[in-house]
């Protein structure tokens, strides 16, 4: 077995150190472990790819960081196709044209009158923001 690590920093003014189990959080491994899978993709032909909730205890700047690179690789060309499964995402990330975004709102905080809720409206809002449509 080799002695594989990594020297990891994840701040500009913190010092390089060894990367194991006891001295990263839980969003810090994420982080690291998706992009070491990020960088063998190229490596490996998938029709598809799921990334499940990878976004789970990351701070805000990794999970941007993360995303946007995810962004970057699924809408380049001759790629696979990703699936990101997520409860929730920052406001004001990244996207491209050549994504889709999908919500699916059930579960018992649904209203019970469907009509409360506009989706187009929604959708027409959340692009608004985004800036897709004036």
């Amino acid at each position: 077995m080799s002695n594989l690590h990594a020297d990891i920093s994840y701040s500009e003014n913190e010092q390089l150190s060894i990367l194991d189990s006891h001295r990263q959080s839980g969003g810090e491994r994420a982080v690291s472990t998706i992009f070491y899978l990020m960088a063998l993709q190229s490596l490996a032909r998938a029709p598809f790819r799921v990334v499940d909730e990878i976004n789970q205890g990351m701070d805000p700047r990794n999970e941007r960081m993360v995303h946007e690179r995810m962004v970057d690789i699924a809408c380049s060309e001759n790629t696979s196709q990703y699936f990101l499964i997520t409860p929730k995402l920052l406001s004001g990330l990244k996207y491209h044209e050549r994504m889709a975004v999908h919500t699916i709102y059930s579960g018992e905080t649904m209203p019970e009158d469907n009509n409360t809720l506009d989706f187009e409206q929604l959708a027409d809002l959340a692009l608004r923001v985004v800036g897709k449509v004036n």
